[in-house]
């Protein structure tokens, strides 16, 4: 970037910018979740979502709920935020695994997915377990997460905030799998087993489009890890019965609610205009129950529970990742650190509207509503402070007017961006690349 352009740039976006990353998150949606924290673990940053790429979850249905979405993941927020870290309570805690045991270049074969049936009685065919015998089957391999943010005010001063939420362990090596909501912008990450055992966790990988991240803990040889089957939501039918395992409000680890599956393919959109395809039932999930299991009655993973329908008067509303999409992401969590095939266009990008415009004329008199280039990594005809007009041909004056020209593109396909510099536009071509998260290329991991 141009150093007279520098000042622009540091002052929108105080100097950190991260590339092409959306720095959105989980707050702003209308989702419950029932955890308060996000990215999590021994180290790494949190992976951001780029400005554009695929979907991983496919709409089928489409429906605006307009109340109170939000997701049920860890219980923090004002309710159990500043909780203060005991050292007596990080004592005995149980080592994470070293950076370089984090991957595995065959994920298929430390985790058990079992294949479709397609039996007219569900995914849990004929034969089912009572209740009772699919928890004692899988309720150690549910665990609690205590995902550490440190936050600072001028009220509270320094403080170190919890947010829990719930787990469910994948592999009999260490894998859990959660939803991002739950670890992001976490700076550790602790996991408790029903056991009472404590561990370290360690982030392999985090996914914002998908809501899922996976952890990894290191096994004590005298305390072998129960972990379940992932079974085959897309053989689920209305009516069959499921089992919810979780944290409910950051305190209940282990709690046991029972359903239904209300509907397989429920495409809910949140407030920022999200869009997920998720199970619905109406199994009771709380706060603190967002990463937590949903399980059939022949006890496989059927779903990770994230998010419910909270409002005056509404129950019975609640809704679990499917298994099959999540099974997607997360060989390439656990391979890659991160999801594959995402397009990136490079461009960090700030809209500017009619309720802002007199700010930045103010600043750095820009004089036209439209959405503006901070920097661009993959491009160099781009500038700080260039107006983006055009895309592909479609006019553009917002960040999402650019999404939605982006929608089906694929990593290497090309962009014809035109732009205007000093009342004069230019047009330039733009090679989508591969997104890759900055924690991943920092550490040198591929």
């Amino acid at each position: 970037m141009d150093n007279q352009n520098s000042q622009f740039d540091h002052n929108i976006f105080g100097g950190n910018n991260q590339g092409s990353q959306d720095h959105s998150v989980g707050s702003s949606y209308e989702y419950v979740f029932s955890s308060g924290g996000s990215t999590g673990n021994g180290g790494n940053p949190k992976p951001q979502k780029p400005n554009g790429g695929k979907k991983i979850l496919i709409s089928v249905i489409t429906i605006l709920l307009c109340a109170a979405f939000s997701f049920a993941a860890g219980f923090g927020g004002a309710f159990y935020a500043f909780q203060l870290l005991d050292k007596n309570e990080t004592d005995n805690i149980n080592a994470a695994p070293d950076q370089e045991d984090l991957y595995n270049s065959d994920p298929q074969s430390v985790l058990d997915k079992s294949e479709s049936q397609t039996s007219p009685y569900g995914s849990a065919g004929e034969d089912v377990f009572e209740v009772s015998q699919v928890v004692q089957k899988v309720q150690n391999a549910v665990v609690v997460i205590d995902a550490t943010v440190n936050t600072s005010s001028s009220y509270f001063g320094s403080q170190t905030s919890v947010s829990s939420g719930s787990g469910v362990i994948i592999s009999a090596d260490g894998y859990i799998l959660t939803c991002h909501h739950v670890v992001e912008n976490a700076v550790s990450v602790t996991v408790t087993l029903n056991s009472g055992s404590k561990y370290d966790a360690a982030l392999v990988g985090s996914d914002e489009n998908s809501d899922l991240a996976v952890l990894r803990i290191e096994p004590q040889s005298n305390e072998p890890l129960t972990y379940v089957e992932q079974g085959c939501s897309a053989d689920l039918v209305v009516g069959e019965k499921v089992v919810a395992i979780g944290n409910p409000l950051g305190t209940l680890g282990g709690t046991v609610t029972d359903g239904i599956i209300s509907a397989t393919e429920r495409v809910i959109t949140t407030s920022d205009g999200t869009t997920m395809t998720l199970l619905q039932t109406n199994a009771a999930i709380n706060s603190g129950n967002s990463g937590g299991g949903l399980f059939n009655l022949d006890g496989k993973l059927i779903g990770i529970v994230n998010a419910k329908y909270a409002a005056e008067g509404v129950e019975g509303l609640a809704f679990a990742i499917p298994i099959d999409s999540a099974y997607v992401v997360e060989l390439d969590l656990i391979e890659y650190g991160y999801v594959r095939g995402i397009a990136d266009h490079g461009l960090e990008l700030l809209d500017i509207t009619s309720s802002n415009l007199n700010y930045y004329y103010y600043k750095f008199r820009v004089d036209t509503i439209g959405v503006y280039v901070v920097s661009s990594e993959y491009n160099s005809d781009l500038k700080n402070k260039d107006r983006i007009v055009s895309v592909n041909g479609i006019a553009v004056t917002t960040k999402d007017d650019i999404e939605a020209v982006m929608e089906n593109c694929k990593v290497g396909d090309q962009l014809t961006i035109v732009y205007s510099r000093d009342g004069k536009e230019y047009s330039t071509t733009l090679t989508l690349q591969e997104y890759v998260p900055d924690y991943y290329k920092n550490n040198d991991l591929q």
